[in-house]
């Protein structure tokens, strides 16, 4: 269950951000690239790129009535961008030369009281000069919809609007932030961004999406390789009951033992008779616990929706997890490996107690009968 769980974390959390992100970015050796059609034309020549789109960003605080977060602002040419149109759930998507307009996420929707229809101040960094001096530009954009990717990070964060609109409000012509790119197969993603980089003028920034989220990935393998860890020595402890539990047997059966050796049984025979009993120990524990373990992955995220409904708390509060729910994804080769490798250690584990057993003297056990 537990590794069934990290496993489907990654997995839930990898499909939510490629989901939403793309593939491999492409950037200039600056903040802003300014001769970037060129650039998206050689992109789009690679056999392997399905959708290259260029895209213009900068942070900015987002207030509505008394309530106010910040953001990431970005600009998006509507025409190249199914992926957010697919993931809109209120209102519509955006639509080309339509100005300052948005779609927001749901978490920032439901945290500020946003609704399709209303407009919303936005304040960037980069200032613009007016009578009183230098000041923060600003400029309000009318929600035309709500998306929701199903990543909290992206939800509560982003703001998506059109390409013109951001660069008329930084005053940037027609310069983006970069380039971003779609493959027909994202495992792809680290071969072709190599090539790209060859392909594309000195000073391009490639980076694909096994790099850019490099440092997440790592500390959720490293989670798993650390969950796997503490299993073992729970699988561990468990054998060493079972070895006390089959010494225990042994000594409280001496008697039985001796008497079995006087009418002729060998120390083979005896030793077989305890190592029937540890094949029989460790194969209906590995069963049970591979059928409990299954059936409990399959029904654990209705177990602790009930749970949450009982106790009123929050198990997976996603501005901690990153996702509001517990997937859990069953890999049947790992869950294979886990029971065979439980049922093999345990039957290990019983080759002591069965030694011990056929070394039972007979006329030792019996002096005192």
């Amino acid at each position: 269950t537990v590794l069934s769980v990290m496993h489907g974390a990654a997995v839930e959390i990898r499909d939510k951000i490629l989901g939403f992100a793309a593939h491999i970015e492409v950037q200039g050796p600056g903040d802003l690239l300014y001769e970037w059609r060129p650039w998206l034309e050689s992109i789009e020549r690679h056999p392997r790129v399905v959708r290259a789109a260029p895209f213009l960003q900068t942070q900015a605080l987002a207030s509505f009535g008394s309530g106010a977060r910040g953001t990431l602002l970005k600009g998006v040419d509507p025409t190249r961008e199914p992926q957010i149109r697919a993931k809109i759930i209120e209102g519509r998507f955006l639509k080309p030369h339509e100005p300052f307009t948005l779609v927001i996420g749901q978490s920032l929707a439901d945290r500020l009281g946003i609704k399709p229809g209303d407009r919303v101040q936005l304040l960037v960094p980069k200032a613009g000069m007016t009578p009183a001096g230098l000041a923060p530009r600003m400029r309000a954009f009318r929600v035309v919809g709500i998306f929701s990717s199903g990543f909290y990070e992206y939800d509560i964060g982003v703001l998506i609007t059109d390409l013109t609109s951001v660069q008329r409000l930084l005053r940037t012509g027609d310069a983006v932030t970069g380039i971003e790119v779609y493959l027909d197969d994202r495992d792809a993603a680290p071969q072709v961004a190599l090539e790209l980089e060859e392909s594309l003028p000195l000073g391009a920034w490639v980076m694909d999406w096994t790099r850019r989220h490099k440092a997440f990935f790592d500390a959720l393998r490293t989670e798993r390789v650390a969950m796997g860890v503490i299993l073992s020595l729970i699988v561990l402890v468990a054998v060493f009951n079972m070895v006390s539990s089959l010494v225990m047997v042994v000594m409280e059966r001496r008697r039985e033992i001796a008497i079995l050796k006087t009418i002729g049984a060998t120390d083979a025979s005896v030793r077989r008779i305890f190592l029937a009993m540890g094949v029989m120990l460790a194969g209906s524990g590995a069963l049970a616990g591979g059928v409990l373990g299954i059936l409990l992955s399959w029904k654990l995220e209705a177990l602790l929706r009930g749970l949450e409904r009982l106790l009123g708390v929050t198990f997976m509060n996603p501005d901690v997890y990153y996702i509001d729910h517990v997937p859990s994804v069953i890999d049947p080769a790992v869950s294979l490996i886990v029971v065979v490798a439980s049922f093999v250690v345990g039957v290990a584990a019983t080759w002591y107690p069965a030694a011990r057993a056929a070394r039972v003297p007979p006329a030792e056990a019996l002096r005192f009968e």
